[in-house]
């Protein structure tokens, strides 16, 4: 059931993709408004989660110098210690579990959206890289059978180079962007096609072989790389991509981070590995997925540090002249008001 629901939301990114690639015509915009739109849509998520997590950081902020003090007085005794923090998170009204609720949800969607829109592309990509040669390889063969048997064997070859470089142009105009020729392979020193053994697998598999051998289907893919892409055949992209999604994605939870902390917090331990952890878990999806995922992984990351530094401006214009430390208290079944220490200090 599981794998089918995920198959199922696959198969839905795939056809919403082509839907904006029908509107837009390239892919590689495509990607990029479609990614767009979605983390909009997505967006009622992002503040959910990102007003927990300031309320979260504003209440851990006022209670740890407490805490702190806790464990340098009972740190020889830990059911002690642990009996006088609950009474500090009742004290603070702290449910760290109702907080920290948004934050799953916000979790969960996020990757369910991601693994799943992966698999979407994936297959698509998959499918748009068989469908572009077998485009090229029937112009071939069409172009053949309407050559003249009188023609010299360089003026076959030079008409039927003109058909499939046509065929190819045309093409040209859904898969390649800005310095990528193929968005469905990756932004490296790769042919831009399918390798040919993946793609006679392919015609074997669905009967499409037409009666070929696997020679004469070699030469013909032969001919057609050399044709189109020539001395570069090994040059799908530069890897500019690869190494964008890297740094767009450490800045984007570099800054994510830094907005969750109050000021002069620093960061733990967790943040730091995650920090490390995303930018090179997104440099490995960018250099093994195709340029329409590294698309997503990049606008979507851009996407989101915009939206978490709006909603972190709007909470601190809103929470403007309140002392950061400000925490309403549970106190004989009333909230009262009751500031931090610092505060008290200097009244």
């Amino acid at each position: 059931m599981e794998m089918l629901t995920s198959m199922t939301l696959a198969s839905m990114w795939s056809t919403i993709i082509n839907a904006f690639a029908g509107w837009i015509v390239n892919y590689g915009w495509a990607i990029i408004v479609f990614t767009i739109v979605l983390k909009l849509v997505l967006s009622p998520l992002d503040i959910l989660q990102r007003v927990s997590s300031q309320k979260q950081a504003r209440v851990m902020g006022a209670m740890q110098p407490e805490l702190d003090e806790l464990k340098k007085k009972y740190a020889d005794n830990p059911e002690k210690l642990n009996a006088e923090q609950n009474k500090v998170y009742q004290k603070y009204n702290s449910n760290l579990k109702g907080m920290c609720l948004p934050m799953l949800i916000s979790l969960v969607v996020t990757l369910v959206v991601f693994f799943t829109l992966y698999a979407g592309i994936r297959n698509l990509g998959n499918e748009k890289l068989y469908e572009t040669y077998r485009t090229l390889d029937q112009t071939y063969v069409t172009a053949n059978a309407e050559v003249e048997e009188t023609w010299s064997e360089d003026e076959k070859n030079e008409y039927i180079a003109v058909a499939v470089q046509d065929a190819y142009d045309e093409q040209t105009k859904e898969n390649s962007w800005l310095w990528v020729k193929n968005v469905w392979k990756a932004d490296t020193n790769t042919s831009e096609f399918v390798d040919f053994e993946s793609y006679w697998n392919y015609l074997e598999t669905n009967n499409l072989t037409d009666g070929s051998s696997k020679e004469d289907a070699q030469a013909r893919y032969d001919f057609i790389t050399s044709t189109i892409i020539g001395d570069s055949r090994d040059n799908n992209g530069y890897f500019v991509l690869i190494i964008l999604c890297a740094l767009v994605s450490f800045l984007s939870q570099f800054i994510s981070t830094k907005l969750l902390n109050s000021k002069g917090q620093k960061m733990n331990t967790m943040n730091k590995v995650m920090m490390a952890i995303i930018p090179i878990s997104m440099l490995i999806f960018a250099y093994t997925s195709n340029v329409v995922f590294t698309l997503y992984i990049i606008t979507n990351s851009l996407m989101t540090t915009i939206i978490s530094t709006i909603i972190s401006l709007v909470i601190r214009r809103i929470n403007k002249g309140k002392p950061d430390n400000e925490i309403v208290l549970k106190k004989k079944n009333v909230e009262v008001m009751e500031y931090s220490r610092n505060y008290n200090k200097n009244k």
